[in-house]
């Protein structure tokens, strides 16, 4: 203490504020359930299986914990690397808030948190929105040997520019 002024109080994690690992887990098995349903976005687990699925949702809720503030450990890809070429759109992005606010509202959090979620989760867009689909290029480059990737044809994404904006 200087000056006889007490520091602030450090405000406690995300991770924390939200019940921690138990209601993390909870909350990114119900934002996937309503995904998985969503008319617009529902499409991209078609063709997942099941044991894919359990690695995905792992997966979510160990980059939520150790981004929020949790002792847990993420194994998986970079964001960049996990959504490069699935080609998600805006109208995608949006279905996705759709679908939190859903999950906000049946676990009852109230609007401070939801915005710092949001915010959270805005961070990646870059790194998530706008790219074309890997299925796409192969189809329009039939060249392309599909063991080498978009970038050998030319299609890099995201730029460096966007990537730079992304978070590590």
């Amino acid at each position: 203490m200087m000056d006889g002024q007490q520091p602030e109080q450090q405000q406690a994690s995300l991770y924390t504020r939200l019940g921690g690992y138990d209601a993390i887990y909870q909350f990114a098995a119900a934002a996937l359930r309503k995904t998985m349903a969503d008319p617009t976005i529902g499409h991209i687990w078609n063709h997942m299986s099941e044991s894919t699925f359990f690695k995905e949702h792992i997966n979510f809720v160990d980059f939520l914990c150790a981004q929020w503030g949790g002792n847990t450990v993420y194994r998986g890809r970079d964001m960049v690397t996990a959504h490069r070429g699935m080609g998600l759109t805006e109208e995608h992005w949006q279905a996705m808030f759709h679908c939190l606010e859903q999950c906000y509202d049946d676990f009852g959090l109230p609007r401070p948190l939801r915005d710092e979620i949001n915010v959270f989760f805005e961070k990646y867009k870059p790194a998530i929105v706008g790219g074309p689909s890997y299925r796409d290029v192969v189809l329009a480059h039939p060249e392309m040997d599909i063991t080498k990737g978009m970038k050998s044809v030319g299609v890099v994404w995201p730029s460096a520019q966007q990537r730079a904006k992304v978070p590590d």
